[in-house]
C-alpha cells in the first residue's frame, strides 16, 4: 500500500531524485533483490508505475545513481577551480584524491552494479564527463598559479580518473587502500610536478 509520504505533491525532479536515493539505499545494503524497480518503489514509498514516469529501465536509473556518487566528486574539484582562496596545491590534491576514491568506493552492491554494468559502460555517460571536466578546470587553476606543470588538463584529468578508478577497484576487491593512496601520490607527484624551465 502507497503511504501518505508517496502522496505528497512534489517537483518530478524533487520525485526522481528520491527514486535514486532509494535505490542508492538499496545498492549500498546488499540486500538480495530480485526485482530492483518494485524494490525501489517500495524504499521510495512510491507507487510501482512511478519509475517509469522518470526511467525507461533499470539500467538508466543504474546511469544516474552513479552520476549522483561522482557529483560529490564533481562538485569538490569545481569549488577548487573557482575559489579565490590560496591553496596549497599537493596537500589539496592528496585529500581530493583520497575522497575522489571512497566515493566511487562504496560498500555494499552499488559499486559493482554502477561502476561495473552495461549501463555504467556507455562512453558519453554524464557523471564520468562531468568529473574530468570539473578536474581539468581544478587542473588548469593550478597550472596557471605555477603549481603543476602545463599539462594538457582534459588528458591529465582523463588519466587522473581512471588511475583513481583503478584503485577504487583494487579496494572494493580488497586490497589495502594505503599502498594505492601512497602510489597515486607519488604519481602525481612525479608527473606534475613543474619542470626546471617552468619554475
Amino acid at each position: 500500500m502507497v503511504t501518505s509520504r508517496s502522496r505528497r505533491r512534489l517537483s518530478p525532479e524533487a520525485r526522481r531524485s528520491e527514486l535514486i536515493d532509494a535505490a542508492i539505499r538499496l545498492l549500498d545494503s546488499e540486500q538480495n533483490v530480485t526485482n530492483w524497480v518494485q524494490s525501489v518503489t517500495a524504499e521510495a514509498d512510491a507507487a510501482k508505475g512511478t519509475f517509469y514516469l522518470y526511467f525507461s529501465s533499470w539500467e538508466e536509473m543504474l546511469v544516474a545513481v552513479r552520476n549522483r556518487v561522482l557529483q560529490d566528486s564533481v562538485d569538490r574539484f569545481q569549488r577548487l577551480a573557482e575559489s579565490t582562496e590560496p591553496i596549497d596545491w599537493w596537500a589539496t590534491l592528496d585529500v581530493e584524491c583520497t575522497a575522489a576514491i571512497e566515493s566511487i568506493a562504496r560498500h555494499g552492491g552499488l559499486h559493482a552494479a554502477v561502476f561495473h554494468s552495461n549501463s555504467a559502460l556507455t562512453p558519453a555517460d554524464e557523471g564520468r564527463q562531468n568529473i574530468i571536466a570539473a578536474i581539468a578546470r581544478a587542473l588548469q587553476r593550478g597550472i596557471d598559479e605555477g603549481a603543476f606543470r602545463r599539462v594538457t588538463p582534459h588528458v591529465a584529468a582523463t588519466l587522473l580518473f581512471t588511475v583513481l578508478h583503478s584503485a577504487a577497484d583494487a579496494i572494493v576487491a580488497g586490497e589495502q587502500p594505503r599502498p594505492w593512496l601512497e602510489g597515486i601520490r607519488d604519481l602525481t607527484r612525479h608527473w606534475l610536478t613543474p619542470l626546471p624551465e617552468e619554475r
